[in-house]
């Protein structure tokens, strides 16, 4: 192949990657409790941890407030939630003949509707009786309220209003014993812009490590997440669910933790390694991934030192061709 003919193609294949760039980068796409808002209540706190041994009595403390001007009924109703096996949102079950495994329905007491006056605050009490056979793990679910006027009854239509604004207080109890402890790491991958994949030429702002639970307890998975750069060197290292209380992954479920990737500025493979522990802290799982960061500018400079090279090639072929065609001529004339 002529070198005019590989110089030409280089810049059809320039051409090719500037559409590329310009049509996005290559990527492969992938607590909860509400404080008020349009519901007008207002539950705290919104999340409640415990422990309890099978026959114990737990109490829990919720304080509801009617941030309205008119007075309201605070309808109590208690839901299983599953995960979202991703950002660890609950997701409600609304049928609550559906039940989980999990459920708290036989152990919370004296659940029951609240009337409240315009502005007025009150302290709920509720008892939780652990079955004296319940068996080790963990056990959750959602206690919610939704406002309805007082002295009213409320069609189904706005029964059902009412619940979708809701507020609601998660809780979390764990039966101690030989509870299963499993974690395993899913994947550990880049992002940007939300976007996670293995290949970009828009420099990722987040790592995101998605983590099951095997077990039938709650995981509290914490550790750290290492980035290396493309010689090897480390560029950035964070701490994983590093937040108090710790997220939670409900047993049976997965959730990702998302933090913030900073280092990333030379082109080039750059590692992720995740050591993620449970429990105690004596198990510890790793879990290693790459990813490659090619910007717009390394590709330009990359595709114009290839031009240069070429270009140079050419004119030394020219000018040894031109000299060599030129002696030729002059050997002619000699004979």
């Amino acid at each position: 192949m002529s070198i005019r003919k590989t110089a030409g193609l280089l810049a059809l294949a320039l051409t090719f990657v500037f559409s590329a760039v310009l049509a996005g980068p290559i990527v492969n796409a992938q607590n909860a409790g509400q404080q008020g808002g349009g519901s007008g209540l207002q539950v705290s706190p919104t999340r409640t941890d415990l422990s309890g041994q099978p026959g114990e009595k737990k109490t829990v403390t919720i304080t509801l407030k009617n941030i309205t001007q008119t007075e309201l009924t605070a309808q109590a109703v208690l839901n299983d939630f599953k995960s979202d096996n991703s950002s660890g949102t609950p997701q409600i079950i609304v049928d609550n003949n559906q039940r989980t495994p999990y459920t708290l329905e036989k152990m919370i007491k004296n659940l029951k509707d609240v009337d409240l006056k315009a502005g007025e605050t009150k302290e709920i009490k509720l008892d939780l009786e652990v079955p004296g056979n319940a068996v080790p793990g963990a056990y959750f679910g959602a206690v919610r309220f939704a406002a309805l006027p007082k002295g009213v009854t409320p069609t189904e239509q706005q029964r059902q209003v009412a619940l979708t604004a809701s507020v609601a207080h998660l809780i979390f109890l764990e039966v101690p014993g030989d509870v299963n402890e499993q974690l395993l790491i899913e994947s550990l991958k880049a992002q940007a812009g939300g976007r996670s994949g293995s290949f970009f030429f828009k420099k990722p702002d987040q790592v995101a490590a998605q983590v099951k639970n095997n077990g039938n307890g709650f995981s509290r998975p914490f550790g750290q997440v290492t980035v290396n750069g493309p010689f090897g060197k480390e560029v950035h290292k964070y701490e994983v669910n590093d937040t108090d209380p710790r997220g939670i992954v409900l047993p049976q479920s997965s959730r990702a933790f998302t933090d913030q990737l900073k280092g990333v500025s030379l082109p080039g493979k750059y590692k992720l390694t995740a050591s993620i522990a449970y429990g105690n802290g004596g198990e510890v799982v790793t879990y290693k991934s790459s990813f490659i960061y090619l910007p717009l500018w390394a590709i330009i400079a990359f595709f114009a030192v290839l031009l240069l090279i070429a270009g140079g090639a050419y004119t030394v072929y020219r000018k040894r061709f031109a000299k060599g065609a030129k002696g030729e001529r002059k050997l002619r004339r000699k004979r």
